[in-house]
């Protein structure tokens, strides 16, 4: 089993001119907890526990006792001091001996609960770390270190693209061949194709993909449904939004937009308006920029076109092992996320326009790896409509 790196949160505490990291969690209420300490999924943990990593000196276990041997299992190669406490009473003490009035300490905590990601300790502990005196201040920009990608998580990342888009390209051409056999073609059964390509690739995803054809697509979140399946008529648009992973490995995530027959003038000002969007997003990305940079960034561009209410969601969110990762969202209408964008993590740049009472939507996502030197766009850029 891996441990955890204790000697490195200690250097990103001492670059923050902050005392310490108090990492807690109850039940499971706190996964990022457990990811930094590289607790296994199978660790049978019911009781509260703190592990206290000062910025210097000896990292220590607060546990309750009857978790004792469970912790010695767990921990037997931190080179860390194990402190167990039998109730709240015993408790008590034993954090009072550890901070003290003044200190500056993370925790997953996001002050007013602007970045919900990282508010992961309930507040009543969060009132009883306050109450010692100690000023509490998140943890969110030191989590994001403990995310980031291997060199093999990115390749592994670039095959799952690959399959992705193999599976684009099976979907549109089941739609083209349908139509050009004056079938009918609907939604499920694209979603079907797409399924069938990403498993024959080896990739994993949590929910099938989203398959929208004209107003269907106006919805960001549409699932196909048997109740609500649309079949494909002229002058639909086609969403389709398409996720996997190599077992393990980081997420690629794309959509991708067709049309069957000729879109308005509206629409194609939509999409244009999607697309430059995305594309200031891709010229202003880098490393040590806020997400909410970028996200101001493309919305500008596509309020000025006149379509910013019908730009209902973030411009782009996290990508790891996780689809929707825990480090920085590129979002300044959700949460105004100002975590810092580093190197070797991974966002979506997705932005789109929604308009279900005109029969359609639009969205273009593309992948970007965040390197020291450069911003890797690791998906293909959609310029052009697929035409049915």
């Amino acid at each position: 089993m891996t441990r955890p790196d204790f000697e490195q949160i200690q250097q990103l505490l001492s670059n923050a001119q902050l005392d310490g990291w108090l990492i807690y969690d109850f039940q499971s209420l706190n996964p990022l907890a457990l990811s930094v300490l590289h607790i296994p999924a199978e660790a049978h943990l019911t009781r509260r526990f703190f592990v206290w990593v000062p910025a210097q000196g000896e990292v220590k276990v607060l546990h309750n006792s009857i978790e004792g041997g469970t912790w010695k299992t767990l921990s037997h190669d931190w080179n860390v001091t194990l402190h167990a406490y039998r109730g709240h009473a015993d408790l008590q003490p034993l954090l009072e001996s550890l901070l003290k009035p003044g200190m500056k300490v993370a925790m997953e905590y996001s002050p007013m609960g602007s970045v919900p990601y990282v508010g992961r300790v309930d507040a009543g502990t969060i009132e009883r770390v306050k109450a010692l005196g100690v000023d509490v201040v998140s943890s969110a920009d030191l989590l994001q270190h403990f995310f980031k990608w291997s060199s093999e998580d990115l390749e592994a990342h670039q095959r799952a693209v690959e399959v992705l888009m193999e599976a684009k390209d099976a979907a549109f051409e089941f739609i083209r061949s349908k139509v050009k056999l004056g079938q009918s073609v609907d939604e499920l059964s694209v979603q079907a194709v797409i399924s069938e390509t990403l498993r024959r690739g080896g990739l994993h995803f949590d929910h099938p993909a989203i398959v929208g054809f004209a107003g269907h697509a106006g919805d960001p979140h549409y699932a196909p449904n048997p109740e609500g399946n649309r079949t494909l008529q002229k002058g639909d648009c086609i969403l389709l939004d398409l996720w996997g992973q190599e077992p393990g490995r980081p997420y690629a995530d794309v959509t991708w937009m067709g049309f069957y027959g000729e879109p308005s003038e509206n629409f194609l000002k939509a999409w244009e308006a999607v697309k430059g969007g995305r594309d200031i997003a891709l010229e202003q990305i880098r490393a040590g920029k806020q997400g909410w940079e970028l996200d101001f960034a493309a919305r500008k561009v596509i309020v000025d076109a006149g379509y910013g209410e019908a730009f209902t969601h973030r411009l782009g969110h996290s990508l790891g092992v996780q689809l929707h990762g825990p480090t920085a969202n590129l979002d300044d209408l959700e949460t105004r996320d100002t975590r810092t964008l580093l190197p070797h993590l991974a966002v979506t740049i997705e932005p789109g326009i929604y308009l279900p009472e005109q029969d359609f939507g639009i969205r273009s996502e593309v992948n970007v790896v965040l390197l020291e030197d450069q911003a890797l766009v690791t998906t293909p850029v959609q310029q052009d409509l697929i035409f049915i």
